[in-house]
């Protein structure tokens, strides 16, 4: 038989049972739809964790802790080799694949900072200024060179500054352009005698970052130099970095590729190090596992609706027996019967796996509507904002194709027993058949 006369005649059995097709094709459709819808939402909530991941920083850097902050949690100590020492740094530096290591310190002192009548706050991160074009950060203004009170600050520190008469919080200041301006420093601490002692510094912006969406966009870039001098008179005494080291550090490796090699060797030495590769890593993972056992639990609801598409040609089989034994007595082969019983099931199938296909979009969208709404009342109501919108169900291009195709194949499965069984049966038994 030919192809074409082969979906012709299956086109005509369809709609001459087309009441039980659809109601067959149904339990197909609900199948389908609940894989695309709960896959959807699985891949949404993947694609909102993996969008925070901005807060950790470019996917070719690695921050990396001494072995004191995991020994915290109970894990043994690993000696000298721990301690985020100039020397230790230094050889993480030669290292292969690594392009620069810088340490990363903060000032500990309570600061305010001041422009003209406003006033603002910020954290003070001190890195390495030799290190700084190998963090390849993207300037929204300025240069990225840092020198003596030569600072960059975060794309966001321009809403920072409110004017204290106006009681304002920080954040809710009108954005300011900082590159070129000065900004005066002030830090405060008490002496021996218990009297207050400030110390002012004017920092001139040298550049100003663009807006990354994590915690950079609210942090002041120093030289390494100058906040360990700002420290120092904090505390009264230098840290002496060759015993105690750092208390954080940067490495940047030349390829996202090698992030993995040299994260699982910093490990190995005994430091904690984590980076958005290794993050991104895991939770491509996590969602892998969500995502199959949402489809899983979709495919349960298909392999249901194959026994109703399989009931369905049993059925048919029965009211077509005379049918069958008039193809065979003027010459149809058992493989012609086989074929048209599995095209059916299979025809079933796939118009219960296109019409899951659209139904479980247009209720991932409404679900997402939802959700959507919700939460911006929720932050409306308390007094939040946010500049990105939340999807909760993103459809991946592979996910339409991937639930027509399974739908097909459980169709043309379902319909294999019952075709089976048409072969088997005897053209003249069948054409007496009442």
């Amino acid at each position: 038989m030919k192809t074409y006369d082969l979906f012709r005649l299956v086109w005509s059995n369809i709609r001459r049972m087309r009441g039980r097709a659809v109601m067959t094709a149904m339990g197909v459709l609900i199948g389908t739809a609940a894989i695309v819808v709960l896959i959807a939402l699985a891949s949404g909530v993947q694609q909102s964790a993996v969008g925070d991941l901005s807060q950790f920083g470019p996917i070719n850097r690695i921050t990396v802790l001494p072995g004191a902050a995991i020994q915290a949690f109970g894990a043994p100590s690993t000696g000298e080799e721990s301690i985020l020492t100039p020397r230790k740094l230094e050889e993480i530096g030669r290292w292969e694949n690594v392009t620069a290591v810088t340490p990363r310190e903060q000032v500990f002192a309570p600061i305010t900072l001041k422009l003209n009548r406003l006033v603002g706050s910020a954290t003070l991160v001190g890195v390495d200024p030799r290190s700084i074009r190998a963090m390849d950060l993207s300037m929204a203004a300025g240069s990225d060179r840092l020198g003596r009170n030569t600072v960059i600050v975060g794309g966001r520190m321009g809403e920072r500054f409110v004017d204290p008469r106006r009681r304002s919080a920080p954040g809710d200041g009108e954005m300011i352009d900082l590159n070129g301006r000065t900004i005066v420093l002030e830090m405060q601490r008490a002496d021996d005698d218990g009297k207050t002692i400030t110390r002012t510094v004017r920092l001139r912006v040298g550049g100003v970052l663009e807006e990354g969406g994590g915690q950079d966009d609210y942090a002041i870039f120093m030289s390494l130099d100058d906040v360990e001098s700002l420290n120092a008179w904090y505390l009264g005494r230098r840290t002496d970095r060759r015993n105690d080291g750092y208390s954080q550090a940067i490495v940047i490796v030349d390829d996202p590729e090698n992030v993995l090699n040299v994260e699982g060797k910093l490990l190995d030495e005994g430091f904690f190090a984590f980076s958005a590769r290794s993050t991104l890593q895991q939770i491509n993972v996590i969602f892998a596992v969500i995502q199959a056992a949402f489809g899983g639990i979709g495919a349960i609801a298909l392999l249901v609706a194959a026994i109703g598409i399989a009931n369905t040609m049993i059925m048919s089989i029965l009211e077509r027996t005379r049918e069958i034994g008039l193809m065979k007595a003027v010459g149809a082969t058992n493989r012609d019967v086989m074929s048209v019983f599995i095209a059916e099931a299979g025809v079933i199938g796939l118009l219960g796996g296109i019409g899951g296909v659209i139904f479980g979009a247009g209720a991932a969208k409404v679900i997402d509507f939802i959700a959507q709404a919700y939460i911006n009342n929720q932050l409306a109501a308390s007094g939040s904002t946010s500049d990105q919108a939340l999807s909760l169900a993103v459809i991946p291009l592979w996910l339409p194709i991937f639930a027509i195709v399974f739908s097909l194949i459980i169709g043309l499965a379902s319909g294999i027993y019952p075709a089976l069984r048409a072969v088997q049966l005897d053209p003249v038994s069948a054409l007496k058949y009442e």
